[in-house]
């Protein structure tokens, strides 16, 4: 076996796990497992905390935002719907499959504020700075 076959093999094999773990549905990936990071945009204004997140091509519905008066955590998976078939790649940058992005909220802001947005391939998620509290943390539901 030539080593061009052998290379072409280890890709092969590459895509097949790749491809697996991308379409195991519903599994909801922990911080330590293997998944993707989206492009991520933490700031803040006079009054709010914003954090955009890219996040194109995913339905708002798959996605899962949680927060509390730390942290704001987006969950989710992006399905890979390329072509079904063997592929040989040129090139290799979309990321699919599951994803966890954990953002410590590093100004005291008011959980309850927590709003979010799915626009144009973006998740934006608001807070009102202001007391923090230690409440509960709280499912956001996403307007689109």
């Amino acid at each position: 076996m030539s080593k061009h076959d052998r290379m072409g093999d280890a890709v092969e094999i590459f895509e097949i796990l790749v491809k697996s773990y991308t379409h195991q549905g519903g599994l909801g990936p922990g911080d330590g497992e293997l998944c993707w990071r989206p492009p991520t945009d933490a700031y803040e204004t006079a009054e709010q905390f914003v954090v955009q997140m890219d996040l194109a091509g995913l339905d708002p519905a798959g996605i899962e935002v949680l927060a509390d008066a730390e942290s704001l955590v987006v969950k989710g998976v992006r399905r890979d719907i390329s072509v079904p078939g063997k592929k040989h790649f040129h090139e290799m940058e979309i990321s699919v499959g599951p994803f966890t992005r954990r953002v410590k909220l590093p100004v005291a802001v008011a959980p309850a504020s927590a709003r979010a947005v799915y626009r144009n391939g973006f998740l934006y998620v608001t807070f009102e700075k202001g007391a923090g509290g230690n409440g509960p943390g709280r499912q956001i539901a996403i307007d689109s």
